[in-house]
């Protein structure tokens, strides 16, 4: 598992991360020289001598330059950061801190949540602190909660401001160390509006196309996905009649707004949220300009709403927007099926799900494809989607699943290619198998395995292009399944 460039746990005698006695003597000694440099190689271990704490903008900068730089050794950090600082410095890209700021802030001043305090015995009390600290991050890290950790333990004005710089400005450096893999997010901070995955999901989202002529704005649910939650089965069976005509899109903090389509998937059906009805400033901000830009070269005949007050001011981007505001309940829904009854609504089944499978596709896979050339073919609770003769994938209750013709149009691009040694028994392809992997492949990925210059099968990686300088031994992909 990883916490950016660096998978945590043992690597070159160290456990990573970690905060180490000064006087380790493990850590590289330097000469005056030395520390005049920026960055001083010692065998596994490259110092950072020029961090500035004074200025997190280029703090941020210089650590994701030396993680770039250096994906294959441990940096560390020296004489910086007290344990309230630990998780941003660590999801940056740091490796190792040591335990000197602690005995210079001397005995008579402890750390808190809330600040430094003036009392007795304080270096004892810190250390304890520190203890606590680093087993939180552990924990969260074999859990796959460590962001939400950095979230809430980021109490100093240098880590907050370090964590918000890293989002709001360093998002493309921080993409390439992103892990898909399905875990369950727990966004409870205005911080996770900005988080490498939701900002992803936002990306992703704006590539889709409309799939009716027809919109309908609803809120989300504490059910994920929201389709099986008691209030959207009672919208969805209030408006049946019109649903082929209908585009539903789902709007919700953080991620703004989904598309029923993609509802299913990572990370729109595995977040939890408060749902308290009210929404901060800037989370209105972020759902305003997404709307703005998703709905922007959309045109609708009609658009429908039920939306709690704070998030029904979105509708102002439409003209002439007819609904509800409040939430979706028996009373309002069939509020909004009287709206929508009184207006000519048309559309075709087959022709609006044709829309949202090439949607799927474009979401999952980036990969566009013309709707009209998609056909669909049913096998019992299976369903597999063709485009012009060839196989793309097949459609099952776990999900969507790669077959030839999408890795062969993968392959061809050159992407989400992973090249291996041969084709292996059992569901797991391990590290010493892997040749080379594409720089767009991260973890969590559904990728297409090559073996002399044929596609061979497909599988989910659990590594990044740069973990082959890393990584030796272990599972490199898994859920094979070959062709």
């Amino acid at each position: 598992m990883r916490y950016l460039a660096r998978r945590y746990g043992e690597f070159h005698g160290f456990r990573i991360p970690d905060v180490v006695s000064a006087g380790d003597n493990r850590l590289p000694k330097q000469s005056l020289e030395s520390r005049r440099n920026s960055e001083f190689i010692w065998g596994d271990i490259v110092v950072l001598n020029r961090a500035d704490r004074r200025n997190a903008r280029n703090f941020v900068n210089y650590v994701l330059m030396a993680r770039y730089r250096y994906p294959d050794k441990i940096l560390y950090l020296p004489a910086f950061g007290l344990p309230f600082d630990y998780p941003v410095l660590f999801y940056l890209g740091i490796d190792i801190l040591d335990d000197s700021p602690i005995f210079l802030l001397g005995d008579e001043r402890c750390i808190s949540e809330f600040g430094v305090y003036v009392s007795t015995k304080c270096i004892e009390e810190n250390l304890r602190t520190k203890d606590r600290i680093l087993n939180l991050i552990n924990t969260s890290l074999e859990h796959g909660k460590f962001r939400e950790l950095v979230e809430n333990l980021s109490v100093t004005s240098f880590s907050r401001e370090a964590l918000r710089i890293s989002d709001l400005e360093f998002y493309e450096r921080m993409e390439r160390f992103m892990d898909f893999r399905k875990r369950r997010i727990n966004a409870i901070n205005v911080e996770s509006i900005h988080r490498p995955e939701v900002v992803n999901f936002r990306k992703r989202v704006l590539s889709l196309s409309q799939t009716a002529d027809n919109l309908l704005l609803i809120p989300c649910s504490a059910v994920k996905p929201y389709s099986r939650s008691k209030t959207h089965r009672i919208l969805r069976s209030a408006i049946r009649d019109y649903l082929q005509g209908i585009q539903e899109v789902i709007v919700t903090s953080p991620l703004g707004l989904v598309p029923r389509e993609v509802e299913n998937f990572f990370p729109a059906a595995d977040y939890d949220i408060p749902v308290t009805g009210h929404w901060f400033g800037e989370e209105k901000d972020v759902l305003f300009d997404l709307a703005t830009n998703y709905f922007s070269g959309k045109s609708y005949s009609n658009v429908f709403y039920i939306l709690p007050r704070d998030e029904a001011g979105m509708v102002k981007i439409f003209e002439g927007a007819i609904g509800v505001e409040g939430s979706i309940n028996y009373e309002n829904s069939e509020k909004i099926r009287k709206i929508i009854e009184g207006k000519d609504i048309k559309g075709n089944r087959i022709t609006k799900e044709k829309k949202e499978i090439a949607n799927v596709v474009r979401y999952l896979y980036s990969v566009d494809l013309g709707w009209e050339d998609i056909s669909l073919k049913s096998e019992g609770n299976r369903k597999f989607i063709i485009h012009k003769g060839k196989y793309l994938a097949k459609v099952t209750e776990s999900g969507v699943r790669m077959m030839s013709g999408l890795a062969e149009l993968l392959h061809s691009r050159g992407v989400r290619v992973v090249e291996v040694d041969g084709v292996f028994k059992g569901s797991n392809v391990f590290i010493p198998g892997i040749k080379k992997i594409s720089q767009d492949v991260r973890p969590g990925m559904e990728v297409v395995l090559v073996n002399e210059g044929v596609e061979v099968g497909s599988g989910i990686s659990q590594l990044a292009d740069f973990d082959m300088r890393i990584e030796k031994k272990g599972v490199g992909i898994t859920d094979v399944s070959y062709f």
